[in-house]
């Protein structure tokens, strides 16, 4: 069954003119002026995919997917605008968010300590579900964060190479040498090399490294809440 704009601006807690444009781009006719715009399905799919979207709730739209990025966010995320890419959402509008949610005791700035060359420390964002009520979770559960754009997978960092110490780092790469990269990198005391090892190699490599002896159980448990993510 199709869908009209206005309720797929409503599902998405977008205005209906972001609507209208993402539909020009999709290509879908419009009716012209006095008549209500249909969707077809497969055009819904895509732009919930790239918007993603959230229940009716008591809790707003914008606040929900706020909950539902830092929840996929195991390491917190460092300010209101990594919060907006993640949940879809502009700056201003994730700052608000962050805010109100803040004042209801559901999200937290926490110092966190940053192994990065020299330990570092530095506020970052976090929630904790435990404390939820069950209301909030179901709905949080049922929110659909946008899907991660495609981007280039990016070369091993220089500042990273150190913990390859016994091969030629210059010459690892993550589609030949994925799962050997994984297990070193996600075992590391080093955010950014969990965050490069988590966006440039495979889901299939990360559990391959993941299923071997003596992994450190919290990094299988990062590793799983970031599958959620996805």
């Amino acid at each position: 069954m199709d869908t009209t704009a206005p309720q797929m601006a409503r599902e998405l807690g977008v205005s209906l003119p972001t609507v209208h444009r993402a539909l020009d781009a999709l290509g879908v006719p419009h009716p012209g002026r006095g008549h209500t715009r249909r969707i077809p399905d497969g055009a819904s799919e895509r732009l919930l995919a790239a918007h993603g979207s959230a229940p009716q709730h008591e809790t707003p739209a914008s606040e929900l997917r706020v909950l539902a990025a830092l929840s996929r966010a195991p390491l917190g995320l460092p300010s209101a605008r990594s919060v907006a890419v993640q949940g879809g959402l502009s700056p201003t509008t994730a700052t608000r968010a962050l805010r109100a949610l803040e004042a209801r005791r559901l999200v937290t700035r926490v110092p966190s300590e940053i192994a990065s060359g020299r330990a570092k420390r530095e506020l970052r964002w976090k929630t904790d579900t435990a404390v939820w009520p069950e209301e909030l979770r179901r709905a949080v559960r049922r929110t659909r964060l946008p899907r991660p754009q495609e981007a280039a997978r990016a070369p091993l960092p220089r500042s990273l190479r150190h913990l390859f110490w016994n091969a030629d780092a210059s010459k690892l790469t993550p589609e030949a040498d994925g799962s050997y990269m994984a297990g070193r990198l996600l075992e590391a005391p080093d955010i950014r090399a969990w965050r490069w090892a988590l966006a440039n190699i495979s889901p299939t490599d990360i559990q391959t490294a993941m299923s071997r002896r003596g992994v450190n159980p919290r990094t299988k448990a990062l590793v799983e809440n970031w599958s959620h993510h996805d």
